[in-house]
């Protein structure tokens, strides 16, 4: 569950419909425009905290890191899926954008790179549910901050309390149904149909994603199990980021769109 292994299967099938997305990422009034939706939450607080170079973690297929150069910030991608990387690549070619994209992991920062970022940013801190894993990615991404420097992530915020985390939980079990059909797309004689069927857990939801495919060799099914984990606590990031040598750490409202966001800001 949140393996690198998961994570290939989801972005290797989610490039495979890229026909789907790729025209409209960057329209925020599109169902497929969840980056371009997301984008100006980034740039408010990356402005707020005054940075130009800009590292994303967990990058993904790079969309929110092309947004990002688009929105006038130096930026670097890095994830630890190779598929989402050799994807992230041929994505930043194809629009004719100088972005660098690295197959790291975040524990691993500091091998490729130094002190040389302004921010570090991140959607899926919290999705690392071991407390060991945490603090490595935490050590690693403090290695390439300049002095001053921010790692910025959603999580649970300093307003937030443990004994709310069966409500939340309970609240996003709510939200979908338990089993969902979610795409079917042919491009160049493969088929791909997607069922998605949730969990609910002690920590979170669990997405086990299960890919149905058929193509020149016969069908075959291929599964992920991604978790979006509400484990961790206000108290836990505290200690992580106290623990990687983080001077401070508060969680910032940012008023944009039609309603309040939440990001956490731990200072170098």
């Amino acid at each position: 569950m949140n393996t690198t292994a998961d994570w290939d299967v989801l972005w290797r099938w989610q490039w495979f419909r890229r026909d789907l997305w790729l025209p409209h990422f960057r329209d925020p009034a599109h169902p497929e425009g969840r980056p371009a939706r997301s984008c100006p939450v980034w740039t408010w607080i990356l402005q707020r905290c005054e940075a130009r170079r800009v590292l994303d973690c967990h990058c993904g297929l790079g969309l929110k890191t092309i947004l990002l150069r688009e929105a006038g910030f130096d930026t670097v991608g890095v994830d630890a899926s190779a598929v989402a990387i050799q994807h992230a690549r041929e994505l930043a070619a194809e629009l004719g954008l100088p972005v660098r994209f690295h197959h790291l992991g975040c524990e691993s920062l500091g091998e490729q790179f130094g002190a040389v970022f302004d921010a570090v940013v991140s959607d899926a801190f919290a999705f690392i549910l071991d407390r060991e894993g945490l603090r490595a990615a935490a050590r690693g991404i403090a290695a390439v901050l300049k002095p001053g420097g921010s790692l910025i992530f959603a999580g649970a915020d300093q307003w937030s309390h443990p004994e709310q985390r069966p409500g939340l939980i309970e609240q996003a079990w709510r939200a979908a149904p338990r089993f969902q059909l979610r795409a079917w797309y042919e491009r160049d004689s493969t088929q791909m149909s997607l069922i998605v069927a949730r969990d609910k857990t002690d920590w979170g939801i669990v997405d086990n994603y299960l890919f149905a495919v058929r193509d020149s060799g016969g069908a075959h099914l291929e599964t992920a199990a991604i978790c979006n984990s509400v484990e961790w606590t206000w108290q836990d990031y505290v200690d992580v980021c106290r623990g990687a040598g983080f001077a401070s750490l508060e969680s910032v409202r940012i008023p944009v769109g039609q309603r309040e966001h939440i990001l956490n800001v731990a200072r170098r």
